[in-house]
């Protein structure tokens, strides 16, 4: 055998064992890939139960095809880096482990800030990112002790929504606030000061160093019903604001009414909830006005048949019979007491069955006329 022989033998040798190895290094590269489908299929799925979404939610929070998402989670196809890091950023989520391992249902949490928002939702909210004014009552007065008018008894605020981008171009939005602010004036001068100022950074800015008391920030998203802003001051207070969303044609939110759950203020800082009304523009409405808006309806009283057979009963034993042993033995003064005494019980008894269970926003009368009286009253800049 020739040396060329050999060298040809050698060299086939050695071309045919490469093939087999190429072969062998393509086949391992698949399996792996195919491994790696498999964990993260196994893990998408287990993060949509986990989360209570759909595959879709899922598909529209990384920014994917519907399709996609299914191959996705179907093993065909494994997400790309961005992909990866939006899931990072939404779930609060490793990488690595998201790649290597199954992941338990309890290591999958929701971060804190927003979970992104659809592109095609953006429209909707930028309708609410403005700054606002608030309005709401003074909690520093014991429950039924508070004997103010209206004009004493109203506070007022700021309130601060707005956009703030990402780095991976999915948008979330914040909100600022300033509370506390006890005169009509002052709220207009601040209100005007964050109006003419040209971005978030500015505002965000200019709260957390002159309003740094009475500041708060946090974050602002939307349900399909609801608008929610939640943001704390310091760690003293946290505050909880739910809105009726307001779905139409026009082309920005001009305010409305929610509830707002926080502490007091005052001698005793304790859990509170009370209405609180926002609004846009500045309102031409008297502090009387706003007051009796943001009191709501009061609930609906039937009186019981109880209630009925026992007044009816008490005035006859009283007044419609001359002779009767009640109507001899108290006088006037005290028939009167008898009365009242009567009266006071029926209505504290209905009043503690419907006011201090809750307080309920309709959004259909309440919304709707806090809506309507701040339509008619705000004043809108000529700019």
């Amino acid at each position: 055998m020739t040396a060329s022989e050999k060298n040809g033998t050698g060299i086939s040798g050695t071309s045919g064992a490469g093939g087999t190895n190429g072969t062998t290094g393509r086949s391992a590269a698949a399996a792996n890939n195919q491994d790696l489908a498999e964990i993260v299929s196994s893990n998408l799925k287990k993060l949509i139960a986990q989360q209570g979404i759909t595959q879709k939610d899922l598909a529209d929070l990384l920014c994917v095809a519907p399709a996609s998402m299914t191959d996705y989670c179907k093993g065909r196809r494994i997400l790309g880096t961005e992909h990866l890091l939006r899931l990072k950023k939404h779930f609060d989520i490793s990488i690595d482990d998201f790649l290597t391992k199954s992941i338990t249902p309890s290591a999958v949490t929701v971060t804190p800030r927003s979970a992104g928002i659809d592109k095609e939702k953006m429209e909707t909210f930028l309708k609410y990112c403005a700054a606002y004014y608030m309005y709401y009552f003074d909690t520093s007065k014991s429950k039924g002790r508070d004997l103010l008018p209206p004009r004493d008894s109203l506070h007022y605020g700021v309130l601060y929504i707005y956009e703030n981008p990402t780095s991976l171009d999915v948008p979330e939005f914040g909100c600022a606030a300033i509370l506390g602010i006890n005169d009509r004036s002052e709220v207009t001068r601040v209100k005007t000061e964050l109006d003419q100022m040209k971005n978030p950074e500015e505002v965000i800015r200019h709260i957390g160093e002159n309003y740094e008391s009475r500041a708060y920030f946090g974050d602002f998203t939307l349900s399909q019903f609801h608008a929610f802003v939640s943001m704390s001051h310091a760690s003293t207070d946290k505050a909880l604001l739910i809105f009726h969303r307001i779905d139409n044609n026009k082309p920005e939110y001009i305010g409305g009414i929610g509830t707002i759950n926080s502490v007091s203020k005052g001698r005793e800082h304790t859990p509170v909830i009370q209405f609180m009304g926002i609004s846009r523009y500045p309102l031409t409405m008297s502090e009387e006005e706003i007051h009796h808006n943001l009191l709501l309806d009061y609930p609906d009283f039937e009186a019981d048949p109880e209630m009925v057979d026992e007044m009816i009963m008490n005035f006859k034993a009283l007044y419609a019979e001359p002779d009767g042993v009640l109507n001899e033995r108290f006088s006037e003064y005290q028939k009167a007491v008898m009365v009242r005494s009567t009266l006071e019980r029926f209505v504290k008894k209905s009043l503690e069955r419907n006011m201090f269970r809750y307080g309920k926003i309709s959004g259909t009368t309440d919304d709707d006329q806090w809506y309507h009286a701040i339509k008619a009253a705000s004043v809108k800049s000529s700019d």
